[in-house]
């Protein structure tokens, strides 16, 4: 009786296991959600600590506080990296699923990236203009404010 309850569950386990893993229909809604979601969270494991270090910009108060803010611009190489890979790679992967269907306007912008990892209005409002300045520096012909 144990062995039979045992089975059932293990069968159990692993039809849930296969329906988390089956990657909805190309071109629906919760597909480019699903691609999406997992273009987005690779890129955030992988630059969690850029994004902690913007997410303690903002102080409680909704304000920019002037040591965080100082301790950032003396990171303007990684922040300068952190938002070319996601200009030259995420974005680019984002386009390559979503071309597929053809609504490129389902590409969520960096600024939103962003605002869905927590980081604050204020900090969008003090980072963003940084990271276009930083990279208009480096290359005039690579900046769309509309990506930003």
């Amino acid at each position: 009786m144990l062995k039979l309850k045992i089975a059932i569950l293990s069968l159990g386990l692993a039809s849930l296991a296969a329906c988390a893993s089956v990657e909805p229909k190309p071109c629906t809604a919760e597909w480019v959600d699903y691609k999406t979601d997992k273009v987005l969270k690779k890129f955030a494991a992988s630059n969690r600590g850029m994004i902690n270090d913007l997410r303690r910009l903002q102080d409680a108060d909704g304000d920019v506080d002037p040591f965080v803010a100082m301790q950032l611009i003396s990171k303007q190489k990684q922040i300068e990296r952190f938002a070319d890979t996601f200009q030259t790679i995420i974005v680019p992967e984002l386009e390559a699923a979503v071309d597929q269907c053809g609504d490129a306007e389902l590409i969520p912008a960096f600024t939103q990236f962003l605002r869905d990892e927590g980081v604050g209005e204020a900090t969008l409002e003090w980072v963003g203009p940084l990271i276009g300045l930083m990279q208009e520096m480096r290359d005039p012909q690579s900046v769309r404010p509309d990506r930003l």
